[in-house]
């Protein structure tokens, strides 16, 4: 098959869907291409050169198309209208590449709305996928009495066309069960048209330390951090914003930084609570890495954990065999069953009794290896493919044999 995938941005070594999709379906053989605009992932965010600059480099990565994986990637022009971005030429790209099948990664988009008009032409059948959490939706939406004229404007620029531009999708992929209630609640899309399916992890690259190589490279790294064999390390990946409150991990580590053997925190990003983490006692500070590079400080560290909202590298560090700490308010709590533990958000009490009674590293190979098997029978990108697969195969009206 020929296969489109439409994304609004995209970025070359990130772990995100537009990457690891493609490249797994390639692997089984497709035509994959990607669409995107001529920005990198969150390139239309303020704080972007303060965040991502140093890392990613500009946020206009100027137009164009290159091999990547062993699919390719078309770079078109992008404009703004209103809080959408959209991509120039979209319609006359996609008659040149000429798809068998569309995917495109976000439901309430105005790629999904110009591919959905599109279709009644091209023919071609739409799939589409919604990411939003219900920790992400804008507070006033929740919030039955909240501002009326701002609910009525959500509605009529977001739910509306999205309720109509279903009508021409085959199916939206939700990864969890929060972002199903947001695709029928706040978007409109019809719950006959959904599929949870949750995202996936790389689980050849991401692996526990076994072989001679990964342990005396965990060794060797810890060194580095100035951690002690029986240290207990505990890793944050990704942006080091107060949404996402990293800080609370720093402050609830500083609480146990008397304990022998000693709690230390380690944190992989840029952002606004950069300064206020590294100035906790036990805390250390690391610029953003490439996805692949994240796997050995995996490798390296003994819990993971994300204080609040959900992110993709929860599954990366399981896959690497560690166990995860995150909120108990988080829209997919099937990440953590039976190999982590939640604690009660933004108690920096609660979440240093969480890491507290992970102590015992046995106890924590346990969770490791329990969440290690769940990512390898339910989260790798080459299962999810191979799923897709069957999916596009059927609405084509092909034969799967998978």
């Amino acid at each position: 098959m020929r296969i489109a995938v439409v994304t609004t941005c995209y970025s070359e070594g990130m772990g995100y869907t537009e990457n690891c999709l493609p490249k797994a379906l390639a692997e089984l053989g497709h035509d994959v291409h990607v669409l995107t605009s001529n920005l990198n992932v969150y390139g239309n965010q303020e704080d972007y050169d303060e965040t991502y600059g140093a890392f990613l480099g500009p946020a206009n990565q100027g137009t164009g198309r290159f091999g990547c994986d062993g699919y390719t990637v078309h770079r078109l022009p992008s404009g703004r209208v209103g809080g959408y971005r959209y991509l120039r030429g979209l319609a006359t790209r996609i008659r040149e590449v000429k798809p068998d099948i569309v995917h495109c990664t976000e439901v309430a988009s105005l790629q999904a709305f110009q591919l959905a008009a599109l279709r009644l032409v091209a023919r071609f059948p739409l799939f589409t996928e919604n990411h939003q959490h219900l920790s992400v939706i804008r507070p006033y939406m929740k919030d039955p009495g909240g501002p009326f004229l701002k609910r009525v404007f959500f509605r009529l620029t977001r739910t509306a066309p999205t309720w109509i531009a279903s009508a021409a999708m085959e199916r939206c992929y939700a990864m969890s069960p929060d972002c199903v209630l947001v695709a029928t609640r706040y978007y409109g899309v019809p719950a006959r048209k959904l599929r949870l399916r949750p995202l996936g992890t790389d689980t050849t690259l991401f692996r526990p330390a076994t072989t001679p190589e990964d342990v005396a490279r965990r060794a060797n790294l810890r060194q580095e951090w100035g951690c002690g064999p029986d240290d207990t390390v505990c890793i944050y990946t990704g942006r080091l914003s107060d949404a996402k409150n990293p800080l609370l991990l720093a402050r609830a580590v500083e609480t146990l930084a008397d304990r022998r053997p000693a709690y230390r925190s380690l944190f992989v990003g840029e952002g606004s609570q950069k300064t206020s983490i590294a100035a906790c006692r036990n805390a250390r500070v690391l610029p953003f890495t490439r996805h692949q590079d994240l796997a050995t400080l995996y490798q390296a560290a003994d819990i993971a954990v994300w204080p609040r909202q959900e992110s993709m590298s929860m599954l990366d560090a399981t896959a690497a065999g560690l166990p995860i700490v995150v909120s108990d308010a988080i829209g997919e709590p099937a990440r953590v069953t039976g190999n982590g533990l939640m604690y009660r958000e933004n108690s920096v009490a609660d979440l240093a009794r969480a890491l507290a009674s992970l102590s015992d590293a046995a106890d924590r190979r346990s969770f490791g290896a329990r969440g290690r098997a769940k990512m390898v029978q339910n989260y790798s990108w080459a299962a999810i493919a191979r799923s897709v697969e069957g999916d596009f195969l059927e609405a084509l009206g092909r034969p799967y044999s998978g």
